[in-house]
This record gives structure tokens, C-alpha cells and sequence, in this order.
């Protein structure tokens, strides 16, 4: 069962999420999501955070129901968004974390800096006046985090559809609805057979450009008996 607050105390909280990060196209969303004391929650409230989980194990039609439940139910929630060109001139980074900065500032609460950030992942928020704690997997744990992780993945896949039905051909050519935007095997071989387009994020897709030449890890040199441990020659 997910957890209502990442500690007893009363310091008010806001979880944190994003989704796409790891995708090859497309934009970059986060998701942020402050919830009421539990002493003050609703009989529909109650029912709604009954339900909420790590938006990975739901699937998109639980997701979208929860993410129109939670706009309705929550007041403080809010979604930022990082496009592809930004994420292109600044990297992944600088996007994932301005996504964050984003959402929040985009939540109507007074005095939100000295609130307690959850945030999953290992990212931090940089010159934040509150707390903040990182929590891998905090979607899978705390309440909060979760509905953030909900919003963010809805938004996000809501806008390569909304994207896909103005832009027909991008989706013929790399199998956006069913990717989302991820490199699965259909879309890198759209890559390979029509190039980057340009809301690819362009450092991720380098290996399937036409002509391209795969980037194969080096091997590790093997340590034994008859082999030199010291792989730094110096001259003599």
C-alpha cells in the first residue's frame, strides 16, 4: 500500500515525476502534485488515492480515468513541459530538471518553498529552500509521487497523439502511438529508413541514422598472470 507522507511531520509535501526521459522524440514532461492532510481527505478522495499506483503498472485507459480523478479532486497539481529542441540545446539534464521546476511553480500553494519535495529518481532540484528527498521507485510508494507520475505520463502520451493526428506521417514512419516516443524496434527502423525528424532528441538516435555506425562498447581488458596490470605506460 502506498504511503500517504514521507514522514509524520507537518511540513506540507509536493511529489514529483516525470516521464519521457528515456524516450528518442518528443517532449519531456513532469508532473507535481501537493495532497491534503489525510484527516481531511473526502469519501472520494479516499476512494481515488485507493487506486493510485506507479502509472507503469496501470494501463492507459486506468491512467487517463485517474488523471480526470485527480484534476478534479486535487487542487494543488500541476504538469511542466520541456520540448524537444530544449532539450536538444540544454540536454537531458538541464530539461528534466527544468520540467521540475516547471510543474511546481505552476502550483497555486502560498509559501510552496518551504514545502518538502518527494521526488523520484536520483535528480535533485537545485537551490531549493525547502527539503527535498530523492526516492528511487517513489512512485511505487508514496501517494503524492504517484498522482505526479500519473499526470505526467498521461500529458505526455496525450500530446504525441494530439501530435500524431496533425502529423500523420510521423506517425507512419516511426510508430509513435504505440512507442510513445521510446526506441522500440519499429521506431528504430524508421529512424534508419527516413533519418531524424525534428522533434528527435539527436544525441539518442545516432546509432540508427542512415550510414551510421554502430557505437560498440570497448571490451575490458582481462586481468591475469600473463597480462600487465598496468594499462599506463610511462616512458622511460
Amino acid at each position: 500500500m502506498l504511503l500517504s507522507r514521507y514522514t509524520d511531520d507537518t511540513t506540507v509535501e509536493i511529489g514529483v515525476d516525470e516521464a519521457g526521459r528515456g524516450s528518442f522524440w518528443g517532449p519531456i514532461m513532469a508532473g507535481a502534485v501537493s495532497l491534503p492532510d489525510e484527516c481531511e481527505w473526502t469519501e472520494k478522495q479516499q476512494v481515488l488515492f485507493g487506486k493510485l499506483r506507479d502509472s507503469k503498472k496501470l494501463s492507459p485507459k486506468k491512467r487517463e480515468g485517474l488523471a480526470a480523478d485527480i484534476k478534479e479532486l486535487v487542487p494543488l497539481w500541476a504538469v511542466g513541459t520541456v520540448s524537444a529542441q530544449e532539450i536538444n540545446e540544454q540536454g537531458i539534464t538541464w530539461a528534466n530538471k527544468t520540467a521540475f521546476r516547471r510543474a511546481i511553480e505552476g502550483i497555486p500553494l502560498e509559501g510552496k518553498e518551504s514545502s518538502r519535495l518527494i521526488i523520484d529518481g536520483i535528480l535533485p532540484y537545485d537551490n531549493w529552500t525547502g527539503e527535498q528527498e530523492l526516492v528511487v521507485e517513489g512512485d511505487s510508494k508514496y501517494l503524492a509521487v504517484a498522482a505526479a507520475s500519473i499526470l505526467a505520463k498521461v500529458e505526455h502520451d496525450r500530446w504525441i497523439q494530439a501530435y500524431c493526428a496533425a502529423h500523420p506521417d510521423c506517425q507512419e514512419r516511426y510508430d509513435l502511438l504505440k512507442s510513445k516516443g521510446y526506441g522500440t524496434a519499429k521506431h528504430r527502423e524508421g529512424i534508419r529508413a527516413y533519418g531524424g525528424h525534428e522533434l528527435h532528441r539527436s544525441l539518442y538516435i545516432q546509432n540508427w541514422l542512415p550510414g551510421a555506425t554502430p557505437r560498440v562498447k570497448p571490451k575490458k581488458a582481462k586481468l591475469g598472470k600473463d597480462t600487465d596490470t598496468c594499462l599506463i605506460k610511462f616512458s622511460t
